[in-house]
């Protein structure tokens, strides 16, 4: 039979044409007739071959016709009941095995990855969530899917989504607050909100509150951490009516809390983040006042693989 990958326009298909191969010479070949030649050789009638394909005896008898006015050769003969293949026919036929074993190869593969026996996962996710949430969600795919090849690079989210818009990435897990909206245009599923503490050396005036008061920060050096983390920082001092001056850049959060132990600088830092750090002596955490978050999402893009819809889905918990 024909691999059901292949389907040919007729009154009763009215499907898609593959496409189809052009020499110099002008001779055309199309593949649904040479897959229709090696149904007949295989089931030795016109008649025999079009039960087996589904389709009527006319449109049989139309593709050969079709097929030897493009080769400009007789392809077939009858010896009584029987249609039986002329020398250029049988030629043609080994091309036209070699072509439905490719096809049923094709079908083959694209099955497997539509079911996930094979494939490729390349996961974007920034540091702390990828230390905190995602290694269960790792092993859990891994284990129902062994087939499938598991990446993942740590990326702050604008260089993430950098690599999902250029085919590097197949999977983001990123995040937006007030101060850096979601990138627009994108599916996105959000998945948890992660609230920012502020950071300070043990000795801080601020250190034995409930919360340490945004503006009350207004004279002490900052250490901040990513682009989006400082446009976060930035947007909070100003809304409590201050510039930050900010003495350390770094996006290394066990380093910044090393930093503020050692009283070189506060910081506003995600509390993810301070989880996935060991802990580190001489400073105290405490929620910001006003309190401010982080919004956590993961995005596919428009046209997902099915790998990655499988994770974003074990994420989500859909």
């Amino acid at each position: 039979m024909i691999p059901s990958i292949v389907r040919y326009p007729d009154s009763h298909n009215p499907l898609l044409l593959l496409p189809k191969p052009q020499w110099d010479d002008g001779l055309v070949i199309d593949v649904e007739r040479l897959l229709i030649l090696r149904a007949v050789a295989r089931h030795g009638s016109k008649a025999a071959a079009a039960r087996a394909l589904g389709v009527a005896e006319p449109t049989v008898a139309h593709h050969l016709r079709a097929l030897e006015r493009s080769a400009n050769v007789p392809l077939t003969v009858r010896a009584g009941r029987v249609t039986q293949l002329t020398p250029a026919g049988q030629a043609l036929l080994e091309h036209a095995d070699a072509i439905a074993v490719s096809l049923d190869n094709a079908e083959r593969a694209l099955h497997q990855h539509a079911e996930l026996s094979v494939g490729r996962l390349q996961i974007a996710a920034f540091t702390s969530f990828a230390s905190m949430e995602l290694p269960a969600p790792l092993a859990l795919f891994a284990r129902t899917y062994p087939g499938v090849e598991i990446g993942l690079v740590e990326a702050e989210t604008d260089d993430a989504l950098a690599l999902l818009r250029d085919g590097a990435a197949d999977l983001v897990i990123g995040f937006a607050d007030t101060a850096t909206p979601p990138p627009s245009g994108l599916p996105l599923t959000w998945l948890k909100h992660d609230e920012y503490f502020t950071v300070l050396p043990e000795a801080h005036s601020q250190a034995r509150g409930p919360h340490a008061d945004m503006a009350a920060l207004s004279g002490d050096r900052w250490i901040s951490g990513c682009n989006r983390c400082q446009n976060h920082l930035n947007a909070q001092a100003a809304e409590a009516g201050f510039t930050p001056e900010i003495a350390f850049v770094t996006e290394d959060y066990v380093t910044a809390q090393h930093l503020v132990a050692n009283y070189l600088g506060v910081a506003l830092l995600p509390r993810m983040a301070i989880d996935a750090s060991p802990p580190v002596p001489g400073i105290v955490t405490l929620p910001s006042n006003p309190p401010t978050y982080r919004e956590i999402f993961v995005t596919a893009g428009h046209d997902p693989a099915p790998a990655a819809l499988a994770f974003a889905a074990m994420l989500t918990g859909a």
